[in-house]
Protein backbone atom coordinates (compact mmCIF):
# COMPACT_ATOMS: atom_id res chain seq x y z
CA UNK A 1 0.00 0.00 0.00
CA UNK A 2 1.12 3.11 -0.94
CA UNK A 3 -0.26 6.64 0.19
CA UNK A 4 0.08 10.12 -1.21
CA UNK A 5 -0.72 13.13 -0.02
CA UNK A 6 -0.30 16.03 -2.30
CA UNK A 7 1.08 18.71 -0.39
CA UNK A 8 3.73 16.27 0.18
CA UNK A 9 4.78 15.77 -3.57
CA UNK A 10 6.89 18.50 -4.96
CA UNK A 11 5.79 20.86 -7.89
CA UNK A 12 7.93 20.17 -11.19
CA UNK A 13 7.20 21.27 -14.97
CA UNK A 14 5.87 20.11 -17.39
CA UNK A 15 9.33 18.97 -19.97
CA UNK A 16 7.08 20.01 -23.17
CA UNK A 17 5.36 22.93 -21.72
CA UNK A 18 7.37 24.57 -18.81
CA UNK A 19 4.87 27.11 -17.73
CA UNK A 20 2.59 24.38 -16.57
CA UNK A 21 3.21 22.79 -12.92
CA UNK A 22 2.88 19.19 -11.86
CA UNK A 23 2.59 17.01 -9.17
CA UNK A 24 3.33 13.48 -9.93
CA UNK A 25 1.55 10.81 -7.73
CA UNK A 26 3.35 6.98 -8.11
CA UNK A 27 6.72 8.50 -9.67
CA UNK A 28 8.82 5.12 -10.07
CA UNK A 29 6.25 2.94 -8.89
CA UNK A 30 5.32 0.49 -12.16
CA UNK A 31 1.75 -0.21 -12.20
CA UNK A 32 0.65 -2.53 -15.04
CA UNK A 33 -2.44 -1.99 -17.70
CA UNK A 34 -5.20 -0.02 -16.60
CA UNK A 35 -7.84 -1.84 -17.15
CA UNK A 36 -11.25 0.78 -15.28
CA UNK A 37 -11.43 4.01 -14.67
CA UNK A 38 -14.46 5.42 -11.93
CA UNK A 39 -15.68 8.15 -10.12
CA UNK A 40 -17.56 7.35 -7.60
CA UNK A 41 -19.56 10.65 -5.04
CA UNK A 42 -19.73 9.05 -1.13
CA UNK A 43 -22.32 9.97 1.30
CA UNK A 44 -21.51 10.38 4.74
CA UNK A 45 -22.30 6.90 6.67
CA UNK A 46 -21.22 5.19 3.68
CA UNK A 47 -18.50 2.07 3.98
CA UNK A 48 -17.31 -0.83 2.00
CA UNK A 49 -16.68 -4.15 2.96
CA UNK A 50 -13.49 -5.76 3.31
CA UNK A 51 -12.06 -7.34 0.26
CA UNK A 52 -8.97 -8.00 -1.63
CA UNK A 53 -7.89 -8.15 -5.64
CA UNK A 54 -5.50 -10.80 -6.43
CA UNK A 55 -5.17 -9.75 -9.88
CA UNK A 56 -4.29 -5.99 -9.42
CA UNK A 57 -3.46 -2.75 -7.91
CA UNK A 58 -6.35 -0.45 -7.17
CA UNK A 59 -5.99 3.33 -7.08
CA UNK A 60 -7.83 5.79 -5.27
CA UNK A 61 -7.44 9.56 -5.87
CA UNK A 62 -9.66 11.95 -3.51
CA UNK A 63 -11.03 14.90 -5.30
CA UNK A 64 -12.69 15.81 -1.93
CA UNK A 65 -14.56 15.04 1.23
CA UNK A 66 -13.03 13.11 3.48
CA UNK A 67 -13.08 9.09 4.30
CA UNK A 68 -11.51 6.66 6.43
CA UNK A 69 -9.79 3.86 4.65
CA UNK A 70 -8.60 0.25 6.50
CA UNK A 71 -6.32 -1.28 4.78
CA UNK A 72 -4.41 -4.76 6.32
CA UNK A 73 -5.54 -3.61 9.51
CA UNK A 74 -4.36 0.14 9.31
CA UNK A 75 -6.05 3.02 9.38
CA UNK A 76 -5.75 5.72 6.65
CA UNK A 77 -7.52 9.23 6.44
CA UNK A 78 -7.75 10.20 2.92
CA UNK A 79 -8.55 13.81 2.10
CA UNK A 80 -8.74 16.00 -1.33
CA UNK A 81 -5.47 15.64 -3.04
CA UNK A 82 -4.58 12.35 -1.21
CA UNK A 83 -4.07 9.31 -3.24
CA UNK A 84 -3.84 5.29 -2.10
CA UNK A 85 -2.38 2.88 -4.16
CA UNK A 86 -3.88 -0.78 -2.27
CA UNK A 87 -1.65 -3.71 -3.89
CA UNK A 88 -2.72 -6.71 -4.70
CA UNK A 89 -3.83 -8.95 -1.98
CA UNK A 90 -4.06 -6.09 0.45
CA UNK A 91 -7.43 -6.16 2.56
CA UNK A 92 -9.29 -2.63 1.87
CA UNK A 93 -12.41 -1.39 3.01
CA UNK A 94 -14.00 2.59 3.30
CA UNK A 95 -14.55 2.49 7.11
CA UNK A 96 -16.22 5.72 7.57
CA UNK A 97 -17.24 8.73 4.63
CA UNK A 98 -17.03 11.91 7.06
CA UNK A 99 -18.13 14.24 4.05
CA UNK A 100 -19.28 13.82 0.60
CA UNK A 101 -16.63 12.72 -0.73
CA UNK A 102 -15.24 12.56 -4.40
CA UNK A 103 -13.22 9.53 -5.31
CA UNK A 104 -11.69 8.45 -8.88
CA UNK A 105 -10.86 5.15 -8.65
CA UNK A 106 -8.60 2.88 -11.30
CA UNK A 107 -8.11 -0.78 -11.45
CA UNK A 108 -4.95 -2.28 -13.45
CA UNK A 109 -3.88 -5.49 -14.18
CA UNK A 110 -0.56 -6.76 -12.27
CA UNK A 111 0.83 -8.65 -9.01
Amino acid sequence: MKHYRLEDLPETTVSHAPGIKKRVFAQGQKISCIEKMSRAVLEPGDTARPHAHEGGYEIFYCAGGEALFRINGVDIGLGGGDCLVVEPGDVHEIKLVRTRTELFYFFAAGG
